[in-house]
């Protein structure tokens, strides 16, 4: 007898996005739950901020399940049977926001650096883990793409945000990293208008500008915390210098790389004929 291929089941991959979400948020707010009852910080912070992750879940899955047609491997056009390990890291690194920044606003009056810098460094590693997982198991997906530089750009912006608000990063430095990042989303929009639909890239420089931040951050963590060494105040301000230059030099590729796409989209402009009108 002939054998078909077999075909997902319908629903299939919804099931999986929804349960993806709601595990995450249970694992989360299980965080959130454990950090308040271990530092005995009352209900009021920590059930706003669960209110919050209950909202930013839910509206994250809603999204995904929007766009479950980009749930597909590049240059297949068939859909995932649920979602793959590459993207489930990337998800998880989106899930931690909303815990990392309660953890950090509770910083100040809290000794939770146990806690917090774990966390952080273990969220900042899938950066670099779901890139390598997609790869070694051939589970590229033009979601996981996007989802993997979104992730990044709110990390890094909601991170700085608070660092700067808690003068943890001086007023030059937050400038600089809003202007790259600002700069950046508005291109990748104005590309967007263009195009339709722009392929999420990435240069070597914009990773390792992300990477350099992400480093940096745990830095400023463990020195609010006097850890030895990494925490030293003169060795963070070194490093904060190092990756300003980084950022800075990210910001040159990243309008070489947009000035590049805007050619590209021109030159296969011109290569389509316009369309002949009838007499």
């Amino acid at each position: 007898m002939p054998r078909f291929p077999v075909m997902p089941a319908k629903g299939t991959l919804e099931k999986s996005i929804t349960l993806h979400g709601a595990l995450f948020f249970l694992v989360q707010g299980a965080i959130l739950v454990a950090v308040s009852l271990a530092y005995r910080m009352g209900w009021q912070r920590p059930g706003l901020f669960f209110a919050i992750s209950a909202g930013y879940h839910a509206g994250l899955t809603a999204l995904l399940l929007h766009r479950k047609a980009d749930f597909h491997l590049e240059g297949t056009p068939a859909p995932l049977v649920r979602v793959n390990l590459s993207n489930t890291l990337t998800l998880g690194r989106l899930s931690a926001i909303p815990t990392i920044l309660f953890l950090i606003i509770q910083a100040s009056s809290y000794p939770i650096m146990p806690v917090l810098l774990p966390l952080m460094v273990l969220v900042f590693a899938t950066d670099t883990l779901d890139g390598m997982v997609a790869r070694r198991r051939h589970e590229i997906t033009y979601v996981g793409r996007y989802l993997d530089s979104s992730s990044d750009y709110l990390m890094i912006i909601t991170v700085s945000i608070i660092f700067f608000y808690y003068d943890l990063i001086p007023l030059w430095f937050f400038i600089l990293v809003s202007c790259r990042f600002v700069f950046f989303a508005l291109g990748m929009v104005a590309l967007a208008l263009r195009e339709g639909k722009p392929e999420p890239l990435s240069t070597f420089l914009g990773k390792a500008s992300i990477f350099a931040l992400m480093v940096l951050y745990v830095m400023e963590i463990a020195g609010l915390f006097g850890v030895p060494w990494i925490g030293n105040d003169l060795v963070v301000r070194i490093v904060e210098y190092a990756v300003a230059l980084i950022v800075a030099v990210s910001m040159v590729d990243k309008a070489i790389f947009l000035r590049r796409r805007f050619q590209e989209a021109a030159h296969r402009q011109e290569r389509i004929p316009p369309a002949s009108g009838s007499a």
